[in-house]
């Protein structure tokens, strides 16, 4: 689950009719890392918004056919959760850096714990900073990411079969994967002084 937060290249294809577009799988992704958290950014300039993100224009008062700057920041931190900053801002208005008031942003917290080796209990929640009292508008977006959130537990579940039926393969790793890697890495180290610490 993780990997699937940390690296969100898969919404070029998941979710193709929501928040993918082509822009998000040509765009580079960069991974940071320090002792406390891991951080991957893509940062996409001169797009048209995909349809989730013409709906938040909308309900920020922004116009929803200009091309943006989109981006998204995933940061991971121990021990089991990853928060996700999204948004966009129409072109020319400063993007990521720009004025809150020209931004549709949202923030998702995710929040995964173990249950066995191969399952896991999945929360998430999310804010937004724009249009806020509007509760219809916050019920098109529950709806709208109950069903992307459904699209990723078909591929997640997938994977999940495929990894325990080939416990002998080692995962593939691509560039785009290293937020993913990393955070592996910070808690199999986590594990490992919890484990020593105790012995």
């Amino acid at each position: 689950m993780i990997d699937n937060l940390m690296d969100l290249t898969h919404e070029t294809y998941v979710h193709a009719s929501s928040i993918g577009q082509k822009e998000i799988d040509e765009a580079p992704v960069k991974a940071d890392a320090t002792d406390d958290e891991v951080v991957t950014s893509r940062h996409m300039k001169n797009i048209p918004a995909p349809r989730y993100w013409r709906m938040a224009l909308r309900g920020a008062g922004r116009p929803e056919d200009a091309l943006v700057v989109r981006w998204q920041v995933c940061r991971f931190a121990l021990p089991n959760h990853v928060m996700i900053e999204v948004g966009v801002a129409p072109a020319g208005q400063g993007g990521y850096h720009g004025d809150r008031s020209q931004k549709a942003v949202s923030i998702v917290v995710d929040t995964i714990t173990p249950e066995t080796e191969a399952s896991h209990r999945y929360f998430w929640g999310m804010a937004r900073h724009f249009a806020v009292d509007d509760a219809a508008l916050t019920d098109v977006i529950r709806e709208g990411q109950r069903r992307i959130f459904l699209e990723d537990l078909e591929m997640i579940e997938r994977q999940q079969d495929n990894l325990s039926r080939h416990l002998d393969r080692k995962l593939l790793k691509l560039n785009i994967d290293a937020g993913g890697v990393r955070s592996r890495l910070m808690i199999d180290r986590a594990i490992a002084r919890e484990t020593a610490a105790t012995a």
